[in-house]
């Protein structure tokens, strides 16, 4: 059996303490979604103290304020993940870990406190979570944010705990919706479930979605779009069912990130 020191990639055994957030040298550190207002005051603690910071361009320049006089670099979008292969080819990909992995290592080596920025919930398709499995031997604490899921809820102002007949949540991705992916959480599997359905359905098959979802549910079976969850002044929420979404979401610019919620606890 190893241990949580013999492999880089290795989590703790249960019972042994977890880092402080205080005293733990790297840090993951969620800003929050949306408004800059959204970032926690242990975030703010973490990155006033940091002295090197990566982040990508756009989080560097919206926290450029607390971020004065540090060592900034930019930390690419998946890093150490398959995701940044997605945007570059195999030889950049590798160059650029090599450069974050040099920088950190020799932080580390020199007692400097480093500080990754990320947005949302890092830990749900977190573009930056690949630092904390290479640094894992660093013992890496991760500091919490406000995500998507909160924020969307917050819109909503509805308990997604409080379906007539379910008093559970599924978080999903509408992967199923594609026709290549052969996982076994499928939509009609977690539909078959009563529970209150929740995608984070970045670039999704909308269309595919909801029928999959019908040879369930019945078609008055609510749906919510959240778009732009976490911007005060942008966020839009489209009321439906699984029958008349898709005409409802017609001439609506849909971004990038937006959740779908399914289930009757939209009905009160």
């Amino acid at each position: 059996m190893t241990d949580a020191h013999s492999h880089p990639h290795a989590i703790q055994t249960v019972g042994a303490p977890l880092p402080s957030y205080r005293s733990s040298r790297f840090h993951l550190v969620s800003t929050g979604i949306g408004d800059a207002g959204n970032i926690t005051v242990n975030a703010q603690e973490i990155l006033r103290s940091a002295d090197i910071v990566f982040g990508t361009s756009s989080l560097l320049e919206k926290f450029a304020d607390l971020l004065k006089g540090k060592e900034l670099h930019d930390a690419g979008h998946g890093l150490f993940m398959d995701l940044i292969r997605r945007d570059y080819p195999a030889e950049k990909a590798d160059a650029m870990e090599a450069e974050a992995r040099q920088i950190i290592r020799h932080a580390a080596e020199h007692g400097k406190r480093i500080a990754v920025i990320d947005y949302g919930d890092s830990m749900i398709f977190g573009p930056q979570a690949g630092f904390i499995q290479e640094f894992r031997d660093l013992n890496p604490v991760v500091i919490p944010g406000v995500s998507s899921f909160n924020a969307a809820n917050a819109a909503l102002a509805c308990d997604v705990m409080n379906g007539s007949t379910s008093r559970s949540v599924i978080l999903a991705a509408a992967y199923d919706a594609r026709e290549d992916y052969d996982g076994t959480d499928t939509l009609e599997r977690l539909a078959q479930t009563g529970s209150t359905l929740v995608f984070f359905a970045m670039r999704s098959r909308f269309v595919q979605l909801t029928e999959q979802l019908k040879r369930v549910l019945p078609g008055s079976t609510p749906l919510a779009v959240v778009c732009h969850a976490g911007r005060s002044q942008q966020h839009t929420v489209v009321l439906a069912t699984l029958d008349t979404a898709v005409t409802a979401l017609q001439g609506r610019e849909v971004p990038f990130e937006h959740l779908v919620y399914v289930g009757d606890f939209l009905s009160y």
